[in-house]
């Protein structure tokens, strides 16, 4: 019988729990109740993103089980997405920064590239539109100086 996978590591020797909670689509309160019962579960890889508009959220709950000391900031691996709309070099730093601030983390533990398209920046909006409704895609995202971050 093959061994079961609990993790993998990554090159730099750092492992990742295979099975992790997605917070896609996930309203605040849901999310809350969700991460809760998911860690209590023995959960320990959390996946969200800018874009889920539910970081802070999340960042609650860790953060009351960071304090109760029922949880290490090390024992969980902790996955957030840069948006679209951050898609350029010298907005990484920006986007990474509010996540960590709506996590309450220092560090998250891998950040992706949520899309492989860049959008305008308009305003605070994360789908931006242009003036026929589709959305305002970035042609000139440059996907290899972003990569370089």
């Amino acid at each position: 019988m093959p061994k079961q996978l609990s993790s993998v590591t990554f090159h730099n020797g750092q492992k990742m729990p295979i099975v992790g909670l997605g917070t896609w689509q996930s309203a605040p309160e849901e999310v809350t109740a969700a991460v809760d019962v998911a860690l209590e579960l023995g959960y320990r890889h959390i996946d969200t993103a800018y874009m889920y508009q539910n970081e802070a959220a999340i960042g609650k709950t860790l953060k009351k089980w960071f304090a109760s000391g029922k949880l290490k900031r090390e024992d969980i691996f902790i996955v957030t997405k840069l948006p679209p709309i951050g898609n350029r070099a010298e907005s990484v730093e920006r986007f990474l920064t509010k996540s960590l601030e709506a996590l309450q983390l220092d560090y998250v533990d891998l950040y992706l590239i949520h899309i492989p398209t860049g959008f305008q920046e308009i305003g605070d909006s994360l789908w931006p539109t242009d003036e026929t409704g589709a959305i305002a895609v970035d042609p000139s995202t440059d996907l290899i100086s972003l990569w370089k971050c």
